[in-house]
């Protein structure tokens, strides 16, 4: 679960680098996600962070959790987390 874990951290660290030279190149209009438009318009880059981290660590600690009694479950967790990360990244380097 720990490797499962790191790729997590890792596909949103992805998303995450590749969302700032993204809307470094084109604004705040390249982002797709209204929920992220939003918090930026709202919060700045500090509140993206911040939720962006808090999401993914509350998302770690929900499957840590779970792994001991519910195996499957946090791994389907961590795998949807991961595509979320994955595909996130993806869409913003095919923005650049």
């Amino acid at each position: 679960m720990t490797v499962a874990l790191l790729v997590l951290i890792a596909a949103h660290a992805f998303d995450y680098v590749s969302f700032l030279v993204m809307t470094a190149k084109h604004g705040m209009i390249a982002e797709a996600n209204p929920v992220v438009v939003h918090l930026a318009e709202q919060f700045g880059l500090p509140g993206l962070t911040i939720a962006k981290l808090g999401s993914v660590a509350f998302l770690a600690a929900v499957v840590v959790l779970a792994a001991p009694q519910r195996r499957k479950i946090a791994g389907t967790l961590v795998v949807i987390g991961i595509t979320a990360g994955m595909v996130g990244g993806i869409s913003n380097v095919a923005s650049i």
